[in-house]
Order: structure tokens, then sequence, then C-alpha cells
């Protein structure tokens, strides 16, 4: 083999290795990336569950019953009306 070929074969070997060592670099970058994000998404999903369960909390009978007290709003169930209150029209 000649200097010029050994020279050649040596180069490709050099740009190789660099380009495995550049691969691998970017492959963890991305992993890390990855990593990250899914922590944020869990974090997310449990804000969302949080805020669904207080959602849920405050549409529940009781905290519609204490909000109208608080706000001073007569509740009459729907079983108290009668003729034409029913509909919601006055008398």
């Amino acid at each position: 083999m000649t200097v010029t070929r050994g020279m050649l074969v040596l180069f490709l070997m050099v740009v190789i290795g660099v380009a495995i060592v550049v691969t691998r670099e970017e492959s963890a970058r991305a992993a890390n990336r990855i990593h990250k994000l899914h922590g944020e998404q869990t974090a997310i999903e449990q804000r969302l569950w949080k805020l669904e369960t207080d959602m849920a909390r405050l549409r529940g009978p009781e905290e519609i019953r204490r909000r109208a007290m608080l706000m001073g709003l007569r509740v009459v169930p729907p079983a108290a009306r009668t003729g034409a209150a029913a509909d919601g029209r006055a008398h």
C-alpha cells in the first residue's frame, strides 16, 4: 500500500470516528430532552387531574348550595316548584 492510500484510509477512519462521536452526542442530547419533556408532561397531567377533580367538586350539589347561600340566593328544589313557576315563569 502506498503512502497516499494509507493516508486516505487513515483520513476515512478519522472521519468515520468523528461522525460516530457526533451521532452519539446528538443521541444523548435527544434522550435528555425526551426525559425532560416526559417529566413536564407528567407534571402537566397531574395539574390537569387536580383541576378536573376541583371542577367536579365545584359542580357538586353541596358546593352549589353553599355558594348560592353565600350569594344570598334562595335555593328551591325542583319538586317544590308548581304550575307556571316550574317552567321558569313567575306567578
